[in-house]
């Protein structure tokens, strides 16, 4: 997800949520908050959905200093996990905790 889409989802978010006399430092405070805690879980639902071969190739990349993201991108591109389906997934599950629709 490009974070420009990321940042207006959040925006989205906080506006369905209608936080009552939230400043414009408070909204960017919550954004940042919220886009942090979801880009956490999109990363952990993704890292979970991984093979295990593929989890031990990434578990070995990172381990070294000189690691790349790119690296560690390629290894999650070659797994065979449906990256936009966990991604939807998960920010329908976030929205729906968010905004109060759930208990999980």
């Amino acid at each position: 997800m490009a974070q420009d889409e990321l940042d207006s989802y959040i925006d989205s978010l906080i506006e369905r949520k209608q936080l009552k006399g939230l400043t414009p430092e408070g909204r960017e405070d919550i954004k940042n908050e919220l886009k942090e805690m979801l880009v956490k879980e999109i990363n952990t639902a993704i890292i979970d959905a991984l093979p295990e071969d593929k989890l031990n190739e990434l578990d070995e990349l990172t381990s070294h200093d000189d690691y790349k993201p790119e690296d560690a991108q390629k290894i999650i591109d070659e797994s065979g996990v449906n990256v936009a389906k966990i991604t939807t997934e998960t920010l329908l599950y976030f929205e729906a905790f968010y905004l109060g629709q759930s208990e999980a």
